[in-house]
């Protein structure tokens, strides 16, 4: 092509310009700014939203626009729609402020039903360690609804409220109950059972302690000290020939009266149903046995009481006219008796023999011994 003639036409034309849509235009989004400040000036609800419209068209645009809004230029708009739609909401809705007392009540003029109500009900009593029962009775008397709850983490059932006992009351605040009365829940535990430290909270149950080899008195001290109730524990004796003391007989030789064997063990844990035993060993400074034995009815308090025993010096059977010994039985009555040990067992049943001019007989009533 010769130098100077007019050249072909570019093979690739430029695109052409995009055109601006209106609403993207800067007036366009400060005009949206402006109108979501005076929506918020009369309905503040549809101002927030139109604000949060206006914010929106800021961020819009369309890529190819020959002068688009720049970041920081959009950053700016937002925290100004903020600023300005805040400024209109306090001016336009400032905040309530506390409502002015009312003017005291005249005698004619009227209260509200839930007003009069709460003002109407009695100061209710504290029923905390009380029974349920009781504790429900009495609130309902005062006028209150009430409701029961289990006080341990069990979440058990509360039927039979007459044994229950009440570890914490609370009274709700407003009216809520049946007929617009006031609440109260009592949180309350079965018999025997302790409360916890807090409603819903897990039962202390004491645990044994040791008290193998402590006086009877020690032992109860202990116990107590445990939070063991003394009236939970069920005593027995250890030896063939005595009998089991009651709690006031063992408590009147309180230091002579030992322990030998416990149950349960120790460290265990003793609830309500728990079965607590002492077996217990008597003795004194002048007692011949001062020990307790390896095992429980192996042994007896008086070592002459036991048929095997041999007294030192004599003969081990005291022979009489029948020939029957000292602690088995023989002849009955008449010059035919035979001289025994009280206390000590003997057979049959039924027979007689005399000790220091005194008549015995073989009798029960759990193993046959001579008795008077």
């Amino acid at each position: 092509m010769a130098y100077g003639q007019p050249q072909p036409p570019y093979p690739y034309a430029p695109p052409p310009v995009t055109v601006r849509p209106w609403w993207q235009t800067g007036g366009a989004r400060f005009g949206f700014i402006g109108a979501a400040a005076v929506i918020m000036a009369v309905v503040e609800s549809l101002g927030v939203l139109a604000m949060f419209a206006s914010i929106a068209m800021v961020w819009i645009t369309t890529k190819g626009f020959r002068h688009p809004w720049q970041v920081w230029l959009r950053i700016v708009a937002t925290v100004g729609a903020f600023v300005l739609c805040a400024m209109v909401a306090a001016i336009a809705h400032p905040a309530k402020g506390e409502p002015e007392a009312k003017p005291a009540a005249t005698p004619s003029s009227s209260k509200a039903p839930e007003e009069a109500a709460e003002k109407a009900l009695p100061q209710l009593g504290d029923f905390t360690g009380k029974g349920l029962a009781d504790a429900r009775q009495g609130a309902e008397a005062a006028g209150y609804a009430v409701g029961v709850r289990d006080a341990s983490d069990q979440s058990r059932n509360v039927l039979m409220t007459g044994n229950w006992t009440v570890c914490f009351q609370k009274v709700g605040d407003q009216a809520g109950g049946a007929g617009g009365k006031r609440s109260v829940d009592f949180s309350a535990v079965q018999p025997g059972e302790p409360c916890p430290k807090e409603s819903g909270g897990a039962l202390p149950w004491p645990v044994m302690p040791n008290v193998v080899g402590a006086t009877y008195n020690k032992a109860v001290a202990d116990l107590k000290q445990a939070g063991i109730a003394p009236a939970q524990v069920k005593l027995e004796d250890v030896y063939l020939d005595t009998d089991t003391p009651t709690a006031e007989q063992a408590a009147q030789d309180g230091e002579e009266w030992h322990v030998c064997f416990q149950a349960p063990d120790k460290d265990t844990k003793v609830t309500s149903t728990t079965a607590i035993r002492l077996e217990l060993g008597k003795w004194s400074d002048a007692s011949l046995v001062k020990q307790c034995p390896a095992a429980k009815g192996t042994t007896y308090l008086i070592p002459a009481n036991d048929p095997n025993y041999k007294r030192p010096g004599s003969p081990a059977v005291d022979d009489d006219s029948s020939g029957s010994d000292d602690t088995t039985g023989g002849a009955t009555g008449g010059s035919g008796s035979k001289t025994v040990s009280p206390g000590a067992f003997c057979s049959p049943a039924g027979a007689v023999g005399t000790a220091n001019g005194k008549t015995y007989t073989c009798k029960g009533p759990d193993r046959n011994r001579w008795r008077r």
